[in-house]
């Protein structure tokens, strides 16, 4: 792994999750740390192969491939965190991702393993969106609720590093059920994405784009695609299980993990809630079964 340079003081490494870098000098603040120890051991040489030394890191959002490098690089270079709120409560206690995925009780062994279960880190600082200025480098925290609670993006020189706000089109159709875990917030923001005129996008899980208007309309239209689904789907009264088993099988996907089970099964919530907040479906108990069903 090496650095990318997109701008003489922004750069980024690319990966399975792509790490933001901002020099200040011989120090550096890197935006996102990937899954675990090796991300962060390969974080660390790539910034040391430019003589760069790690001196804070930004964390989008807590999902466990995005801040699981933290625990060695806090450990070991003594990086200071920086995070938005709800999100940095996550990143200290990483075990409510999977206890949120595993309906609030304590989870089960096949939700502990490093995909949703990172090790803590210490959060330094809270991010609040607006301007800031992290290590002399004046920066702008950008807002980017919806596949996380409250997820948020940074500019600098004209880039954005928008982590998961938007998915490629290879991710959206070999999973087609990208997680989201607020669509009214989700939609919300890539309508707002799509009106910046930022110079380069880099997004968590595909290369840097100077025109982000056409992934953000192809996530814009899975997402709705989504919703019309799942709002076809209860046609008749049914269980949320039900909506999920079926919406998988019109999608052709096999389910044989368990964790991924639970995250579509959070996602295919967020869409039913969704759903829900707009007055379109009703939750009605019978027989001491929930069930959704039109309004």
């Amino acid at each position: 792994m090496s650095l990318e340079h997109i701008t003489p003081r922004v750069a980024f490494i690319q990966g399975a999750v792509n790490v933001g870098v901002i020099k200040t000098g011989a120090g550096a603040t890197v935006i996102d740390t990937g899954l675990d120890k090796d991300s962060g051991r390969a974080i660390r040489k790539a910034l040391e192969d430019e003589g760069l030394a790690l001196r804070a890191i930004i964390n989008t959002h807590s999902h466990a491939d995005h801040f699981g490098g933290n625990d060695y690089l806090t450990r070991n270079l003594g990086a200071e965190v920086y995070a938005p709120e709800v999100e940095a409560g996550i990143i200290q206690n990483p075990i409510l991702e999977p206890l949120y995925l595993f309906h609030g009780a304590a989870p089960i062994s096949s939700l502990r393993n490093r995909f949703v279960l990172a090790k803590p880190s210490p959060v330094h600082h809270i991010l609040q969106p607006g301007k800031t200025t992290i290590l002399g480098a004046e920066l702008e925290i950008m807002a980017l609720p919806g596949h996380s609670l409250n997820q948020v993006g940074v500019i600098c020189d004209g880039v954005l590093f928008c982590a998961d706000t938007v998915f490629s089109e290879r991710v959206i159709d070999k999973y087609r059920v990208p997680v989201v875990q607020d669509v009214g917030s989700h939609l919300r923001t890539l309508k707002a994405l799509r009106e910046t005129g930022h110079s380069i996008y880099v997004p968590g899980h595909t290369g840097p784009t100077e025109d982000i208007a056409g992934l953000v309309d192809r996530n814009l239209e899975a997402t709705e695609t989504i919703l019309s689904d799942v709002y076809g789907l209860l046609d008749e009264p049914r269980t949320s299980e039900e909506v999920q088993t079926q919406l998988c099988t019109a999608y052709g996907l096999d389910l044989d993990v368990v964790q991924q089970y639970y995250l579509i099964h959070t996602t295919v919530m967020a869409y039913l809630g969704h759903l829900h907040e707009e007055k379109r479906i009703t939750a009605e108990l019978r027989g001491n079964t929930l069930r959704w069903r039109r309004a």
